[in-house]
């Protein structure tokens, strides 16, 4: 989880290949945010500053074999939101590319839909917000990192959201950057009672389900 934040990427990859040497046997692991999954499903809360490169898996492929590396296997993982690939150090050229990695065709076309797509989910994602608001609903975020940032920075829908739940002790107590909600417990919603929790990550839903059903909260959930 650290290439995404790299800008000269193929400067790393060759100082990771130095590094090895002739140790051929040495095995490599990355994972990253999986790009195809982000420009096909509009995923706007995965794109912020922090991570100035994105890869799909042909992509990543390419960017080890020009490095040095055969590429062993390219998956992904966490309900697709996640891109591994595990390499070693070639001996001489490196391997034919996998199968998965012939997507260029099918990137450029989820990059040319993005634009409208996106615009369509960002509306959706305000009006949901705000008509609940407006309703005199409360409104609650599940997960604090940094979804939730780009959730709330880019919709633009702060005054409508007061309080943000994450089940991190460290940060109960602070707020939000930008935005300001103060981030709390999930003990803390006994009392306040919202009517809309918003995860952040929908591969919680079902855990988070659980947590408000077993402090007797009947809430809307929504998931990103």
């Amino acid at each position: 989880m650290t290439l995404e934040h790299i800008h000269p990427t193929a400067q790393f990859m060759s100082t990771v290949r130095r590094a090895i040497g002739d140790r051929y046997e040495t095995v490599v692991f990355f994972q990253i945010p999986e790009s195809v999954r982000i420009v096909r499903d509009c995923a706007f809360e995965d794109i912020y500053y922090e991570h100035c490169s994105y890869f799909s898996p042909g992509s990543l492929g390419r960017l080890f074999r020009q490095n040095g590396f055969d590429v062993l296997n390219l998956e992904t993982e966490y309900a697709g939101q996640y891109l591994t690939i595990e390499a070693k150090p070639a001996r001489g050229v490196p391997t034919a590319p996998l199968a998965q990695e012939n997507d260029l065709v099918l990137l450029a076309h989820h990059v040319a839909e993005f634009p409208a797509k996106c615009q369509e989910k960002l509306e959706d994602w305000r009006r949901q917000v705000r008509e609940a608001s407006g309703r005199g609903r409360k409104v609650v975020l599940w997960g604090s990192g940094s979804k939730a940032v780009s959730f709330l920075t880019t919709l633009g829908v702060g005054d409508c959201i007061e309080y943000v739940v994450d089940i991190n002790p460290h940060r109960h107590g602070y707020f939000m950057p930008t935005t300001g909600q103060r981030i709390v417990a999930p003990a803390f919603l006994k009392e306040y009672r919202p009517d809309v929790v918003i995860i952040m990550n929908a591969v919680y839903r079902e855990e988070i389900a659980r947590d408000l059903e077993s402090m007797a909260l009947r809430t809307e959930i929504l998931a990103l």
